[in-house]
C-alpha cells in the first residue's frame, strides 16, 4: 500500500504529535535500507561474535603452538661455565647456541635469534659453592616474539633453578619443603564472577561506546544531509511542522535506531558465552557458564540510554551541518575516532577508577557498565555518570537543534 502523506496527518496535530508523525516516517524509511539493517541489526548480532570467536580462537592457537615451539637461545659465555651450561641444558624446550655478546646482539637485531643468555664469568664457581647465579637475558623490547620467548626463557631458568635447589637440599640430608615455606591455591568465593565474566568486562564496554555511534551512521546522515541531496528537505521545512518538531522527531528515530543497535550488540556479545558457541566452549565450561544478576542486566540497559541519545544529538548534529552524506561521513570521522578513543580507555581503566571520570563522556558509561559487570557499585559514581551523561546529550541535541534553525545551515547545498 502507499504510504500516507505526512503533511496532512501534521495539519490537525501539535506539538509532540507531530514530532511523532515525522518519527515513524523516519523509522519506516530506516529499515528499507539494507545499511541500516546491516549496521544496526547483523553486525551486532552475527559479525561481533564473530569477531570474538574468531580472536579467541586465534589466541588460543597462539598460544598452544608457543607452548611446543623449542626455544632457539643463544648463549654467552658458555666457555667459563661449561657446568652451568649443562645444568641449563637440561630445561625443557630449549636449545643453546654458544657465541660472543657482540654476535648475539646482532642475530637479535637481525631476527634470527629472537633472545640470549648471559652467564657470568663466576657461574660455575657460584653454583658449586651454593650461591645464586644472576642469567642476563637479552631481547628485543620492540618485538613482541623477543619478549615472548624472554618470559618463556624466565620460566625455563627459574624451573632448572627449582630442581638444582632440591638437589642441594637432598645433597645435604634436607627435606625439600625446606625452600618453599610457604603455598599458595586459589579458591573462588560463591556468588562470585568467573573468567567470561572478566572477558566480557573487558570488551562490553568498548563495543557498546562504539555501537551507540556506528548504529546510527546510516540513518543520521540520511536524515537531513540526504535529504538534501535529494531535494526533499524543503517539503518538509513548508510543512505545518515546527523546525523543533522536524529536528525532534529525527532526533528520536536516530536515538531508537543507536539504543537497538546498543541493546542487540550486547546480545551479540553475551550468546556466544551462554551457548560456549566457536572458541566460547572452553571458557564457558571452565567457568560453568555465564550467570549476570538482574541488578546487572538493569545497569546494562540504563547505561545505553545515554550512549545512544548523546550518540543521536552528535550524528544528528553532523548530517545537519554537512551539505550532503559525503560531507558528512567526513565530519563523522573525528567524531568516531573520539569515541574509539574513550572506548579502549574503558579497557585500560580499572573499574574502581577515581570518580572524575563519571564527567568523561562515553567512558563514563563503559566504566558503570564494567563496574556493574565486575559486582561492583559505586552510588555517587552511577549517579555522576549518568546525570553528566544526560547533560552532553541534551547539549548535542540543543546544538542539533541550533542549526536546525539556522538557514544557512539547513538549506546550503
Amino acid at each position: 500500500m502507499p504510504e500516507t502523506p505526512v503533511a496532512p496527518q501534521l495539519t490537525s496535530l501539535s506539538g509532540w504529535g507531530r514530532a511523532l508523525v515525522v518519527f515513524r516516517k523516519e523509522f519506516r524509511e530506516a529499515f528499507r535500507d539494507k545499511r541500516v539493517l546491516f549496521n544496526t541489526i547483523v553486525s551486532p548480532l552475527l559479525i561481533t561474535p564473530l569477531i570474538l570467536g574468531l580472536v579467541v580462537s586465534m589466541a588460543k592457537k597462539q598460544a598452544t603452538e608457543e607452548g611446543k615451539t623449542r626455544l632457539e637461545i643463544a648463549l654467552v659465555n658458555s666457555e667459563k661455565a661449561p657446568a652451568t651450561v649443562a645444568t641449563l641444558k637440561e630445561a625443557k624446550n630449549a636449545d643453546f647456541t654458544p657465541m660472543t655478546r657482540e654476535v648475539a646482539e646482532k642475530a637479535i637485531r637481525d631476527r634470527k635469534f629472537k633472545v640470549a643468555a648471559i652467564l657470568p664469568d663466576d657461574a660455575d664457581i657460584r653454583i658449586a659453592a651454593g650461591n645464586t647465579v644472576t642469567v642476563t637475558i637479552l631481547l628485543d623490547e620492540g618485538n613482541q616474539s623477543s619478549q615472548t620467548t624472554a618470559n618463556r626463557l624466565a620460566t625455563a631458568i627459574g624451573e632448572r633453578g627449582q630442581a638444582v635447589t632440591g638437589e642441594r637440599l637432598i645433597a645435604n640430608g634436607l627435606p625439600l619443603d625446606l625452600a618453599r615455606p610457604f603455598d599458595t591455591k586459589e579458591e573462588p568465593i560463591k556468588g562470585g564472577g568467573n573468567v567470561a565474566m572478566v572477558l566480557i568486562a573487558g570488551f562490553l564496554p568498548y563495543m557498546l561506546a562504539l555501537y551507540a555511534i556506528l548504529g546510527g551512521v546510516s540513518p543520521a546522515n540520511d536524515a537531513v544531509a540526504g535529504e538534501k541531496e535529494r531535494g526533499t528537505l524543503e517539503t518538509l521545512l513548508v510543512s505545518p511542522a515546527s523546525r523543533f518538531d522536524l529536528a525532534l522527531g529525527k532526533f528520536l528515530n536516530i536515538a531508537l535506531i543507536c539504543l537497538i543497535s546498543c541493546l542487540l550488540s550486547v546480545v551479540g556479545l553475551l550468546w556466544p558465552l551462554y551457548t560456549g558457541w566457536g572458541g566460547m566452549s572452553e571458557i564457558t565450561k571452565a567457568t560453568g557458564g555465564l550467570h549476570l544478576e538482574p541488578f546487572t542486566i538493569l545497569v546494562m540497559i540504563l547505561v545505553q540510554i545515554p550512549l545512544a541519545t548523546l550518540g543521536a544529538g552528535l550524528l544528528l548534529a553532523v548530517s545537519t551541518y554537512a551539505r550532503n552524506q559525503k560531507e558528512a561521513q567526513t565530519y563523522l570521522m573525528p567524531v568516531i575516532l573520539l569515541v574509539s578513543v574513550a572506548a579502549i580507555m574503558s579497557m585500560l581503566l580499572k573499574s574502581d577508577s577515581s570518580i572524575l571520570y563519571a564527567l568523561v563522556p562515553v567512558l563514563n558509561a563503559a566504566l558503570v557498565l564494567k563496574q556493574a559487570l565486575e559486582g561492583i557499585f559505586n552510588p555517587a559514581f552511577f549517579a555522576l555518570a549518568m546525570a553528566s551523561s544526560f547533560v552532553y546529550a541534551l547539549l548535542a541535541v540543543a546544538f542539533a537543534k541550533t542549526l536546525f534553525d539556522r538557514e544557512s545551515v539547513l538549506l546550503k547545498a
